[in-house]
């Protein structure tokens, strides 16, 4: 046993760490904001504007935020009695990654459209998405907590 008894969860299978869940929300950003600005009735469509200028940013952001969610749901359902969402588990590592790579490129050619102008809340989400990118490549708790082994 390479972990402490808490990081396994019933079934003797690894938790997600902390930090894919960190990196996980980081991911479902449009969301938040999206769920914030409904809440807020008048200041909605303000709020929507400051942190999309584009409506379709947002709903391409929204569209790419739904399978991260799903991941976030899957993980309290890995059951030895449900095979299919242990194959979907199974692939959530890769689908991650290739979900973090397509917001990198949507941020990055946000900052190129703008011409380099700097917001520091755009360079804060690509430092923080490409550490998240480099901790799902080099980790071997996500690696083995995906495995399932």
């Amino acid at each position: 046993m390479q972990y402490s008894f808490d990081a396994y969860d019933e079934n003797g299978w690894l938790k997600p760490p902390l930090w894919l869940w960190f990196g996980w929300a980081i991911l479902i950003r449009s969301v938040v904001v999206f769920v914030m600005a409904g809440a807020s009735r008048e200041q909605g469509t303000d709020l929507l504007a400051l942190f999309y200028p584009s409506h379709a940013h947002l709903y391409t952001s929204l569209c790419l935020s739904l399978p991260i969610l799903f991941y976030m749901w899957l993980s309290s359902f890995k059951k030895p009695t449900r095979p299919f969402m242990l194959t979907l588990w199974k692939q959530g590592r890769w689908l991650t990654i290739v979900m973090v790579l397509i917001d990198l490129s949507m941020l990055i050619q946000s900052v190129i459209v703008n011409r380099g102008e700097f917001q520091p809340g755009s360079a804060m989400i690509i430092l923080l998405l490409s550490w998240f990118l480099i901790f799902l490549c080099r980790s071997k708790r996500v690696k083995i907590c995906f495995s399932l082994t």
